[in-house]
């Protein structure tokens, strides 16, 4: 009895296997740098940002690039970046798949290519989280037993709740409500930061320092902090300014000179050297940096929130999969992050930043890399 009741169990793991083991049910990246293609010139091309992505990604991505200028000056870009991951079956031990990526450049930046200048450091001020909803369009598997010859396929959709996305390719860059974009300009002569307002006109950044570069915005969703970055001391640190009101709805106050008195620098992200280029998602920050023990010129650091504050930044060197170069003896620079998140499953975390490493088109080129998950 015991003995048949032993193979039944197993008879019907056996059919729950054959029915659902082989199922895609990791999403991982094979390891590796891609160069986006579609995007990089013989120029610079850098400064790229794009707001998290969902499992196909179809975004609005803006950039500092000197290609329309043949190198003169830099002016901001557009471009539409699609990139899938696609679900992999690990029960198979399957290699992950790389990430399709395709990238075309759709233009100038309207609302900043009218001013004298070199623009650089687009950034949307928004939040990836969204109102859950479903995201079943890739996920409609069709199973059948077999046990009836010519019998129809039942549909079986795996439900999946999306809970991050990106920016949606919309040819503006438009934002949610409250959003709003963030660069910096040297058309005054140091580099200032500046916001569209609702008007989508430049307006200037409250906290920036007369006879400073101030660049390199990113907001804290999370703990209502803006960081950005500034040599007001003499050599690139990141600053930052806690947002005691919560309000997100930026134009009200980036605007507000009565504010820059509650600007202070961030110390615990200092260190010899140059640190700029802050960029925020969830409990992750990233930011590029010259400081000692890098491989060559600036490389790319992060830090975790935990237990109530940041913690010491790392070269993100150390946690890429063996055989990924990250960090070279060229520059990696201008770092941002892409997340895809659906709710109850893996989340899929792809930076994207600059590097004027041997094999690209020229100058600075734009690259994209997954992140280990965690």
């Amino acid at each position: 009895m015991l003995a048949c009741a032993l193979f039944l169990l197993y008879l019907s793991g056996c059919i729950m296997q054959m029915l659902y083991g082989d199922m895609p049910d990791t999403l991982e990246s094979a390891p590796g740098v891609y160069a986006l293609e579609g995007l990089n010139s013989p120029y610079d091309d850098f400064n790229a940002v794009a707001v998290p992505p969902p499992l196909k990604m179809d975004s609005f991505i803006v950039f500092a690039s000197n290609a329309a200028s043949k190198g003169q000056a830099f002016s901001l870009e557009t471009g539409r970046v699609q990139i899938t991951q696609k679900p992999y079956s690990s029960r198979k031990k399957e290699l992950p798949p790389p990430l399709i990526i395709a990238g075309e450049r759709a233009g100038p930046f309207a609302p900043a290519s009218e001013s004298a200048g070199n623009h650089l450091g687009p950034t949307p001020l928004v939040s990836s989280f969204v109102p859950e909803r479903p995201y079943d369009e890739a996920y409609n598997y069709y199973l059948s037993l077999g046990l009836n010859p010519g019998r129809e396929p039942k549909p079986w959709p795996l439900r999946l709740t999306l809970d991050k996305e990106s920016l949606p390719w919309n040819e503006k860059g438009e934002l949610s409500p409250g959003g709003v974009w963030m660069f910096d300009s040297d058309k005054d002569g140091k580099r200032n930061l500046y916001f569209l307002d609702d008007n989508n006109e430049p307006r200037p950044f409250f906290g920036n320092e007369p006879g400073a570069d101030d660049a390199y915005a990113t907001y804290d969703f999370k703990r209502h902090v803006l960081y950005f970055s500034s040599n007001r001391s003499g050599r690139f640190q990141i600053y930052r300014f806690q947002n005691p009101s919560h309000d997100t709805d930026f134009s009200r106050w980036l605007g507000d000179v009565s504010l820059a008195e509650k600007i202070e620098p961030a110390t615990e992200f200092t260190a010899q050297g140059n640190t700029l280029a802050p960029y925020i998602e969830g409990n992750l920050l990233v930011f590029a940096s010259d400081r000692p023990g890098g491989y060559g010129g600036y490389d790319l650091y992060a830090t975790r929130y935990e237990d109530g504050k940041w913690q010491k930044p790392f070269n993100m060197q150390k946690i890429m999969p063996p055989g990924v170069e990250l960090n070279t003896k060229a520059n990696e620079f201008r770092p941002s992050i892409m997340t895809m998140s659906l709710k109850g499953y893996q989340q899929l975390k792809l930076l994207l930043f600059s590097s004027d490493r041997p094999g690209g088109k020229g100058g600075y080129d734009l690259y994209v890399t997954a992140l280990p998950q965690e």
